[in-house]
């Protein structure tokens, strides 16, 4: 499952890139042509689009992003698509969890008399566009082009700019009520990531990543909340809502597998045949003959 995050970082070659302390800034221009891919990122990003089409979509949403039109995503997984069409330019904004808590601790007042107790669960959060977020954007095009590397300092006066002008501005509402849940005391809510990132090919280390966690102590934490191992707690998932789809469904089990989050169709068939003791097809035809 491509991480989104450290493609772009691994690719300044394809990813015009500027990077200062934990925040990564990228300008990317792609060709004609059309694609679909599975992604996640550890860290949540911003996407606003140059030129171009693109698409994402969750278990809940299908974002359409056209020209001129910017989303906050958050950490997670998703698939994306570049809409075969105009020729896709974008700059996408990655935020780690440690450098938001920072800055809007420091800038709590800003958040003041807007927050609410209810957060949306959607990954995929709209941002209004106006003409001040269009000249940040316009301001930061001579950076990515530029021979000339500008000092940290002055990157992360850009990225704060941007911060202050998202939270500054009342239509961006949904995307503040995140973000002031992010210096709340149950904000690394473990259990939640997991259910959000259940259905996709993520390993055991990405899921520890998106928790803020080492391997070691995602493990360890996961048991004590669950009393059982995060990858047999996963799989189990994984199995009964595949058997929910084989049973109310008539998906190919290729599909099947893919929704559930196997990695492959033929280890789904062999972890599916162990646990319920006949192949997927047996078990569908067994179910539709009684």
């Amino acid at each position: 499952m491509l991480n989104y995050y450290q493609k772009a970082k691994n690719h300044p070659e394809i990813f015009k890139q500027l990077f200062c302390k934990e925040l990564l800034f990228v300008y990317y221009d792609c060709p004609l042509g059309s694609n679909k891919q599975d992604s996640w990122s550890q860290y949540n990003y911003i996407l606003y689009i140059v030129t171009g089409t693109k698409a994402l979509y969750t278990n809940t949403q299908s974002c359409i992003l056209s020209k001129g039109t910017a989303v906050f995503v958050k950490k997670g997984a998703c698939i994306i698509e570049k809409i075969y069409g105009e020729d896709l330019c974008l700059m996408a904004f990655f935020i780690p969890d440690s450098y938001l808590r920072s800055f809007l601790t420091e800038n709590n007042a800003l958040l003041q008399g807007r927050k609410s107790n209810i957060v949306d669960n959607d990954l995929v959060i709209p941002m209004q566009v106006n003409e001040m977020m269009l000249a940040y954007y316009d301001s930061l095009m001579p950076y990515f082009s530029s021979d000339f590397k500008p000092p940290e300092d002055l990157l992360e006066l850009k990225f704060r700019e941007l911060l202050y002008n998202i939270i500054s501005n009342p239509v961006n509402n949904e995307l503040n009520n995140y973000l002031n849940s992010l210096i709340l005391p149950q904000s690394n809510n473990m259990q939640q990531v997991v259910n959000a990132n259940l259905f996709y090919n993520l390993k055991l280390d990405d899921y520890a990543k998106l928790c803020n966690r080492s391997l070691s102590s995602f493990k360890r934490d996961f048991f004590k909340l669950n009393d059982v191992a995060p990858a047999q707690w996963i799989l189990n998932k994984r199995l009964a809502y595949a058997l929910k789809l084989l049973c109310s469904t008539d998906k190919p089990v290729n599909d099947v597998s893919f929704e559930s989050g196997f990695e492959s169709s033929s280890h789904f068939s062999r972890v599916f045949k162990r646990r319920y003791g006949k192949s997927p097809l047996q078990y569908r035809y067994n179910e539709v003959s009684i």
